[in-house]
């Protein structure tokens, strides 16, 4: 059964409503470029793959990291590169001898099914390390297996992070069809390893835009997603494991080159130029889903944790998944800092910037500059953080928001999923107004208590109101560009 969230109401110039909704498909007024297609299950999609029998390997070698086997094994990759392995008889093991390079007790550990969200093998200047997650070697490997190894940085970072690179071995009960080429590798993280086929990619559903100015080639795409997004680890420090070959340390980072991805993914190329691209983005959403499963959050907080909940909407409405779309359209306020940094309030009539926090906490960071630098108005009249329109709401969040919130209009069925509406109605507001300081009737490091001097005007910041208008850091000229284009013809959807 198809998995749609809704049904959708509105006009859109660049859009149409799809499904039991009405509208799309061939009957559809819009310009074929500009359609996002019709909802029923597509035909095989995905671009035509020879058939592919299963080679032998004594070892295999991906991103400088070596797996060396007591013997031959039946071997073979998935669609994005990433290698299997599968024992000689059902019910058989894999014996792993070596792994290079090797663990030194500290330095370029490995998990088996990492299944930890606060809990990590990998190196021990990284926080949360646990040495008894590395097992020992030889290691009988049996089917259902995900080994994920590192390779640690030798000097210390300038960034977060203490990797440089990370891969995944899977071990498989039996050799997959066509070699494994026709499938996405099963989520690294947990006991559940699922085969997803490349035939369950509803790529009609993705829209075909006319290019843009400053669009990321599909090359980009791909080599930014090839590398397994090790982001399994809750809080700020879950950056600490992001290798600085496969993903940045930074959550904002992130957030602008998922918001880059799935908007580039958008124009009209042919399929097989953006399966490469296709297939790493869908995979980190796999990927993600796992650890979800598993416990992980992205709560809000500072700009660290910030654009992974749209990778998740993306991979649901592309493969069809419903347990993918539970974790997005289920999840309780906060799972994600998509969330949790906005909320609408009804005495500003806003939506408002700022993340959960108490009053107390509010008041220490305005009266002394340290703590949280992103708490949310105690009073919901105006935005939050240290300096609204500043510190993580200018520099960390709102723009790489606002390039979602354009993937959100340019797809409808995704607001729909993302059960939400405040992300799209807070990126308007930024982008036509910018800043929200008024009316207010606290007075500034008062501590609640009401503004009496108008000299300077009533308030907290007054004299912030409707500035850094569309102004913001992680934004590309690409996103940019995009909402100039496409924005002025998309509308809000109405889900129900």
């Amino acid at each position: 059964m198809s998995m749609r969230w809704g049904c959708l109401i509105g006009s859109a110039a660049v859009l149409v409503a799809l499904g039991s909704c009405g509208g799309g498909g061939e009957g559809s007024n819009a310009p074929a470029s500009q359609q996002q297609g019709s909802s029923a299950p597509p035909p095989v999609s995905t671009p035509s793959q020879p058939p592919k029998s299963a080679s032998t390997c004594r070892e295999v070698a991906q991103y400088g990291i070596t797996f060396t086997f007591d013997h031959a094994y039946a071997c073979g990759t998935f669609a994005n590169g990433d290698h299997w392995v599968a024992p000689d008889a059902a019910g058989g093991v894999v014996t792993i001898t070596a792994i290079s390079p090797a663990y030194t007790g500290t330095r370029n550990g490995f998990e088996v099914n990492p299944a930890h969200v606060d809990r990590q093998g990998f190196d021990s200047r990284s926080e949360g390390f646990d040495p008894t997650l590395v097992p020992a070697l030889p290691y009988a490997a049996h089917g259902g297996e995900s080994v994920v190894k590192s390779i640690s940085l030798v000097d210390s970072p300038a960034g977060r992070t203490f990797l440089d690179s990370a891969a995944v071995l899977t071990v498989l009960d039996a050799i997959p069809d066509q070699g494994g080429a026709n499938l996405f590798r099963p989520p690294y993280f947990g006991p559940d390893k699922p085969l997803i086929p490349l035939a369950r990619v509803h790529s009609e559903r993705l829209p075909k835009l006319a290019p843009v100015d400053y669009a990321p080639s599909l090359d980009d795409i791909a080599s930014r997603f090839a590398r397994v997004q090790l982001d399994h680890m809750n809080d700020w420090t879950g950056a600490d494991i992001h290798p600085v070959q496969n993903l940045p340390d930074y959550g904002a980072q992130v957030a602008e080159d998922t918001a880059d991805a799935g908007l580039r993914l958008m124009l009209a190329d042919s399929l097989q130029a953006k399966m490469p691209a296709l297939i790493g983005y869908l995979q980190y959403g796999i990927d993600l889903a796992a650890a979800r499963h598993g416990g992980l959050q992205f709560a809000a907080n500072g700009g660290h944790r910030i654009g992974r909940k749209v990778v998740l909407a993306f991979a649901a409405e592309l493969l069809d998944d419903a347990d993918i779309a539970a974790l997005v359209h289920d999840a309780p306020y906060n799972t994600y800092q998509e969330d949790g940094d906005l909320h609408f309030s009804p005495v500003a009539n806003q939506v408002l910037w700022g993340a959960p926090c108490s009053t107390d906490d509010y008041w220490f960071n305005q009266n002394t500059t340290r703590g949280s630098r992103d708490c949310r108005d105690p009073y919901d009249r105006i935005d939050g953080g240290q300096t609204p329109g500043g510190e993580y709401q200018f520099c960390c969040t709102t723009k790489p928001l606002v390039a979602t919130a354009l993937i959100l209009r340019l797809m409808p069925h995704l607001q729909c999923l993302w059960n939400n509406p405040d992300l799209v109605a807070y990126a308007d507001r930024w982008v036509n107004f910018g800043a929200w300081t008024q009316p207010d009737p606290y007075a500034p490091h008062g501590n609640g208590a009401p503004d009496t001097d108008p000299s300077d005007g009533i308030g907290r910041y007054p004299a912030l109101h409707g500035t850094n208008r569309n102004d913001g850091y992680y934004s590309s000229r690409f996103a940019d560009a995009m909402w100039v284009a496409y924005r002025p013809g998309a509308a809000s959807a109405v889900c129900h």
